[in-house]
């Protein structure tokens, strides 16, 4: 605490240093914006988004949380503050989903899924979900291999005219000692070269109240007790630098780097508190991002990155001639893409993009030899307009072979259609695509000491969409209702059953699944109706994810962890300095296991929170610093619920933010 404690001191001193820029500037009303985000959800057949003002409104410190808002998603959360957050798309399982960040993929080695719990909010500026791929001028061959998208689209800087610094300060703390810093400073060197930093600190202790029931009856409560095993340190710390060459050319390059340190709490099953497991985790990347337009036909892209994590998971009470267990696990990844496309028409456009990548996995203490994956992807897409119709077609072939052990037979080759094709007409539009995904078990799921099994087989999925909507538009409201249909055919779906704890797993093919269902979405926006604006963001899901092997022992019944019915609220009021902000999430009943037992029941839960945040602002020699207040209350009516099987969340608690705009 007490090196928290001195961050935050100097933090606070640096922000002050700024604070005395000798620039007499006074703010003005109008803003050049120096970048500017593509928005990728215009090239999705169907999807979601989060914008920032919706992410303010979310009481939320990361990514993982906010997720859960998207339609069609689904987050594990393996208990609350410091737990791990992974996420299912239409039923379908995490490492179906590409995870962008500025439209590039991330890849981790983390239980064989992204843990989006990494990814701090306060530098976001929106979360974008596409139902089975976006597709912009130049994608990544890689994204356009996965079932499902989600691009993390971080803040691009905006300065006022002679302006060279602007920076956002955040300090929050809340119950169970969270305590949360944030700075995000921007520097614009020379008219075409801009550096922004981005620092996160997040601590807490995770010593939330619960109360333990014996057997499934929750009418017998026994004993109020407290989590324990469950803290977490955590830093983030992210650099982004932009040079802009003219209009048609742009270098970016991102670092990123991020540690963490935390205690695993056991499942309460068996009413056992002495958990002592801990997770050590550190991951580096470097990407750079480079884009040109040659001329009036033709458009290319480069990138290129590095990445680097690292996992020590350690259980003292296992006893081995070492004295207990220690785990260790190396993953090394070097990955490239080309992308170039092409255009002779106004209406048609051809693109070729390439993904090169190899892989390594190494841990001495758990594995005879280092596992190695050379993969190659590669993807032909074709957009075209005709009238009111767009069409948008792609291949993408799949190449991977892994060494291990002498393991013959590792080379895998396949070839995945794609077709979307859609129809507009003013503020109504319709699409259909049909999507097919080959997707080879990770390294996690094949060699990880308990949790690998190198029998498993690559999971082969076909995917048809239909998605519906219409725009309302009135004088200063805005309605957008819409309605997805889909259903999603998989043969030997990879499912993770988590075992005693968050990070140990056991990795089982399912013959065949399917999966049916249907997303509603409406998005209702009022502006400036005598000083008021209200933004309504509504989602309801349904879908049915049922084991349909007929040669297996629960045939027609329901996946694990997959509820029928999910629905979500985001509501947020602003009125001169005051907005106040309301969310809302439903989710149905599920099942730990593939059994639809009693024993397996997850009952239904809800989650409800508010907050309510003060905009005002100072003064300071002749420059105008912005000032938030905001107080927070999550899980409102203080219901215990589980997302996962034994491991209670969080009752009702509170947080307190203070951001500063300088």
């Amino acid at each position: 605490m007490k090196k928290i404690v001195f961050l935050c001191l100097m933090m606070v001193f640096i922000s002050s240093l700024y604070g005395q820029d000798s620039i007499k500037t006074v703010i003005l009303d109008s803003v050049v914006i120096k970048g500017k985000n593509i928005n990728l959800l215009q090239f999705a057949p169907s999807g979601d988004n989060i914008n920032e003002k919706q992410l303010q409104t979310i009481n939320s410190q990361n990514v993982g949380d906010a997720a859960k808002f998207l339609s069609g998603v689904i987050v594990k959360d393996y208990g609350g503050l410091g737990g791990i957050k992974t996420v299912s798309v239409r039923g379908l399982s995490s490492n179906h989903t590409a995870i962008l960040y500025d439209g590039v993929n991330l890849f981790d080695n983390q239980s064989g899924q992204i843990d989006l719990s990494k990814y701090s909010l306060s530098s976001i500026s929106s979360i974008s979900l596409a139902n089975s791929q976006f597709t912009p001028t130049l994608p990544t061959a890689t994204s356009l291999a996965s079932a499902n998208s989600i691009n993390i689209q971080t803040k691009r800087p905006e300065f006022i005219e002679n302006e060279k610094i602007r920076e956002n300060l955040s300090i929050s703390y809340g119950s169970f000692n969270l305590f949360n810093l944030n700075n995000y400073m921007a520097l614009k060197l020379k008219e075409k070269d801009i550096l922004t930093t981005f620092i996160n600190f997040t601590s807490t202790d995770g010593k939330y109240p619960y109360n333990l029931h014996y057997g499934n009856n929750q009418n017998y409560q026994t004993e109020r007790l407290i989590r324990k095993n469950n803290d977490l340190f955590s830093y983030h710390l992210e650099s982004n630098y932009f040079h802009i060459f003219n209009k048609d050319k742009e270098l970016k390059m991102k670092m990123f780097y991020y540690y963490s340190d935390r205690g695993l709490p056991a499942n309460v099953t068996l009413y056992y508190q002495n958990s002592k497991q801990r997770l050590t985790n550190k991951n580096f990347f470097f990407q750079d991002d480079y884009t040109t337009k040659i001329n009036n036909y033709w458009k290319y892209k480069n990138i290129i990155k590095f990445d680097w994590n690292y996992s020590h998971y350690i259980d003292p009470n296992v006893f081995t001639i070492n004295g207990g267990e220690s785990d260790t696990y190396i993953q090394r990844f070097i990955y490239m893409n080309n992308a170039i496309a092409f255009t002779r028409f106004n209406n048609i456009f051809f693109t070729l993009t390439n993904d090169l990548s190899y892989n390594n996995l190494s841990s001495p203490s758990t594995l005879d030899d280092t596992p190695k994956r050379m993969c190659s992807t590669t993807a032909f897409v074709i957009d075209s307009k005709w009238k009111n119709i767009f069409l948008t077609a792609d291949i993408v072939h799949s190449f991977s072979k892994d060494y291990y052990n002498n393991i013959k037979d590792t080379a895998k080759s396949h070839f995945s259609p794609f077709v979307s094709i859609k129809y507009k007409h003013n503020d109504f539009s319709t699409t259909f695509f049909y999507k097919n995904i080959f997707r080879m078990p990770t390294f996690n799921e094949l060699y990880y000491r308990q949790v690998g099994n190198i029998y498993l087989r690559p999971e082969k999925t076909n995917q048809f969409g239909l998605s519906t909507n219409y725009s309302f538009n009135f004088s200063n409201i805005s309605i957008t209702p819409e309605i997805d249909l889909y259903y999603n055919d998989v043969t030997d779906k990879i499912v993770a059953i988590p075992q005693r704890n968050i990070f140990l797993w056991t990795m089982l093919n399912y013959g065949k699944v399917k999966i049916t269902g249907i997303d509603c979405k409406i998005n209702f926006n009022m502006f400036s109706f005598n000083s008021l604006n209200v933004n309504i963001k509504l989602n309801y899901s349904y879908q049915k994810a049922i084991d349909n092997d007929i040669k297996s022992l629960t045939y027609k019944q329901n996946l694990p962890y997959m509820p029928q019915n999910i629905f979500s609220s985001i509501l947020t009021l602003d009125y001169k300095q005051f907005t106040l902000g309301y969310t809302c999430l439903f989710v149905d009943q599920r099942y730990s296991l593939s059994e639809n037992t009693s024993a397996n029941y997850l009952a239904p839960y809800s989650d409800n929170g508010a907050n309510i945040k003060y905009k005002t602002y100072v003064i300071v020699k002749n420059k105008k610093i912005n000032m938030d207040f905001m107080f927070s209350v999550n899980n409102i009516l203080d219901k215990q619920y589980e997302i996962v099987k034994s491991y209670p969340m969080m009752g009702r608690n509170y947080n307190f933010k203070i951001n500063i705009e300088l």
